[in-house]
């Protein structure tokens, strides 16, 4: 699959996304606004951007069962991604309250398209997602989640549909065993596979609209399987979606996988595109600091634009606040050069991370 293929498969699911949320009456004109404006802000390079972002990620747990070679130890610990600290520290884990959730929401909900409801943690782990996508859904916010779907069991599969929620990603890398754990480190390929197959179930027992994609984490070592995946994906009726995976840290476990492996060029840092996240997005990581996006939960020692106190915080006013207006003029005078964590950034648009 060439990388213009897979976009469309992206735009394909934003377009599927925004059909099944105004079907079910979760754009509003005011939210339509709000996009509009932020869309324009960012074009006409201006400071003050929309009233709100259009989309908050949320990291409500950075815990997960998978421990994936490209973002944390076996034993768990997530790897810190800023350079400039010692190669031994890593980043704190924990849950974000769910009245911090709610108290957000309330003050966005007439205006935000989509809660993205996961960073780098596995969602499924978080005890209160399934009140959090009700809470949203009973507000008229979209909610998407990605998964490993390695704990998308039965009974979770129905509270999640019961719940509301508008789209699931579940991402993969490989078919069998051997090669699925050389990335999943935890993972059972089968066990995903069946809950695959009961999700397609149910999502037809119940006459369900979510939009699902089955996301393959391409290498060169799995590339062999690709098919046998996009094979199930159309059987089940799912999305199919092809991306390069990400080879950080396996010349330590694997260097037999990672001496075979073909390395694409990177582009020259910093790019050029003026970043879109500062002026449409806002991530707010699980102890409610506000960053302008999801990368900076990876990176230890970098200043949030606030951190929420619940019942105190406004994020309209954090949102066009002088840090994060200050933010966005470092972008248009300088760059992404001007900022250390955006410098070697490859991102364009505001595709979702994972």
């Amino acid at each position: 699959m060439t990388p213009l293929e897979n976009k469309n498969k992206y735009t394909l699911l934003k377009l599927r996304i925004v059909l099944s949320i105004l079907l079910k009456g979760k754009i509003s004109f005011k939210k339509v606004y709000n996009f509009a404006y932020a869309w324009l802000a960012h074009k006409m390079k201006l400071k003050r951007t929309a009233p709100f972002p259009f989309m908050i990620n949320f990291e409500l747990w950075n815990e997960c069962n998978a421990q994936c070679t490209f973002c944390r130890t076996s034993d768990g610990v997530i790897y810190n991604q800023n350079p400039n600290e010692s190669s031994g520290s890593s980043i704190p884990k924990g849950q974000m309250p769910l009245e911090l959730f709610e108290d957000v929401i309330e003050q966005v909900k007439d205006h935000i398209l989509i809660a993205v409801l996961y960073v780098n943690g596995e969602p499924l782990m978080y005890k209160n997602l399934i009140p959090a996508v009700k809470y949203a859904s009973e507000r008229k916010i979209a909610t998407i989640i990605a998964s490993n779907g390695e704990l998308l069991f039965e009974k979770k599969i129905n509270e999640l549909l019961d719940a509301g929620l508008d789209c699931i990603k579940i991402a993969i890398s490989g078919f069998n065993q051997d090669t699925y754990t050389v990335q999943h480190r935890n993972g059972n390929i089968e066990t995903v596979k069946k809950n695959l197959r009961d999700l397609a179930r149910l999502k037809k027992e119940k006459n369900s609209s979510i939009v699902i994609m089955l996301d393959y984490i391409l290498y060169d070592y799995n590339e062999h399987e690709r098919d046998l995946a996009q094979q199930l994906s159309n059987e089940l009726g799912f999305i199919f979606s092809c991306r390069r995976g990400n080879l950080s840290y396996l010349e330590e476990e694997r260097p037999d996988i990672l001496s075979t492996e073909t390395v694409s060029p990177s582009p020259e840092f910093p790019i050029q595109d003026l970043c879109e996240w500062p002026w449409k997005v806002m991530t707010i990581d699980w102890n409610g600091d506000m960053f302008p996006c999801c990368d900076y939960t990876v990176w230890n020692d970098v200043e949030p634009y606030d951190t929420i106190k619940v019942g105190q915080t406004r994020i309209a006013e954090v949102w066009n606040g002088l840090t994060a207006r200050k933010n966005r003029e470092t972008h248009l005078n300088e760059g992404r050069g001007g900022i250390d964590i955006c410098s070697k950034c490859p991102r364009v648009g505001t595709a979702f991370k994972y």
